[in-house]
């Protein structure tokens, strides 16, 4: 094919038509044309018609000549024609406020169409920035949430399951199996699971309160801790009350069935109003029989064994180590007619 060289002696040439015209290059199929240097391109729209455009620059430069703090136009990006669809939109937004290291940032990208509906993105990762301490931030502001919806079956890829509950394994420590991935982040189905496996294999056996002398109930069941089953009830760090099965101790006190008892040998039992108050009862009172007590430091011991000559049963011993036993009226009546 012959070649033909036009060389203009000169340092500028132009080709001028109409206002409005047209300058076509015409080089059939397969052909090309060649600039060899710099292609400055004026006017209000560039249109390329190639099937497949190459660029060898890795940088392409939208909204060049800016001269405002932003894009002044408020957008800029790229939009890709998707025929009878809504095109879709790359864009970077100045309206968008986002958070960068912890401090709010203005301007983001945006992925929407061109209706201003926003669009998903398939990715394996995202990450902040390595080389700062940057946190990745997932929601700024608003009220959304970060959800795992349309994923199959989120929290069983996260532990292993044994039909809808966590699978139990006793040789843990929390008696259900390990995660199978410890980075994997929970959602709220998991979490409900997890606490409801967790109450179902461990049983919380203590409530206290306080540093070093605590505050506390506690319970012990003889199937678990092969001992007595109880619950022993503390106040900083003593322990105050035990309740059993068949009797309540508190203090040097056993309440058993109808019984109030002294835990202490040869201990008392004490019954007394407060202040002025008296110790009331209301009902009829027995005494059973007994052995004739000790005397008593102060006041007197009320008593019952056999009967005697008084016809009571009932018998008394002060601390003057006086003891006898209180007449009953006839027998009262008869003493005072023979003597």
């Amino acid at each position: 094919m012959a070649e033909r060289i036009n060389n203009v002696g000169a340092s500028s040439y132009k080709i001028k038509v109409t206002s409005g015209g047209d300058i076509t290059l015409d080089v059939g199929n397969g052909g090309k044309v060649t600039v060899s240097g710099d292609l400055d391109v004026q006017g209000q729209s560039t249109s390329i018609g190639s099937s497949e455009l190459i660029v060898e620059d890795n940088t392409i430069t939208l909204n060049n000549g800016e001269t405002g703090a932003g894009i002044s136009l408020g957008t800029s990006g790229l939009i890709i024609d998707r025929g009878t669809r809504p095109d879709a939109n790359v864009i970077f937004d100045e309206s968008l406020q986002t958070i960068v290291g912890g401090t709010a940032y203005t301007g983001s990208w945006a992925l929407r169409d061109q209706n201003g509906a926003i669009q998903g993105l398939y990715a394996s990762s995202i990450r902040p920035d390595p080389s700062s301490a940057n946190n990745l931030t997932l929601l700024g502001s608003g009220s959304s949430i970060v959800t795992v919806t349309g994923t199959t079956d989120y929290e069983k890829n996260v532990y292993p399951y044994t039909g809808s509950a966590i699978t139990p394994n006793p040789s843990n420590p929390n008696k259900l199996s390990l995660a199978n991935d410890d980075d994997a982040l929970v959602n709220a189905k998991l979490m409900e699971d997890y606490i409801l496996g967790f109450y179902t294999y461990n049983f919380q056996n203590r409530i206290d309160r306080g540093d070093a002398t605590k505050t506390f109930v506690q319970t012990y069941d003889f199937e678990e801790d092969a001992t007595t089953s109880r619950i022993e009830f503390g106040v900083d760090g003593t322990n105050i009350a035990t309740m059993f099965e068949n009797r309540f101790d508190i203090g040097n006190l056993s309440l058993s069935g109808g019984s109030l008892t002294s835990q202490d040998t040869n201990g008392d039992v004490e019954l007394k109003g407060s202040g002025t108050g008296v110790v009331k009862i209301t009902t009829p009172t027995t005494i059973t029989q007994q052995s004739d007590p000790a005397v008593p430091t102060d006041g007197i011991s009320l008593y019952s064994k056999p009967l005697a000559d008084g016809g009571t049963g009932l018998f008394f011993v002060n601390q003057d180590s006086t003891q006898d036993e209180i007449a009953s009226r006839n027998k009262a009546l008869l003493f005072s007619i023979i003597f």
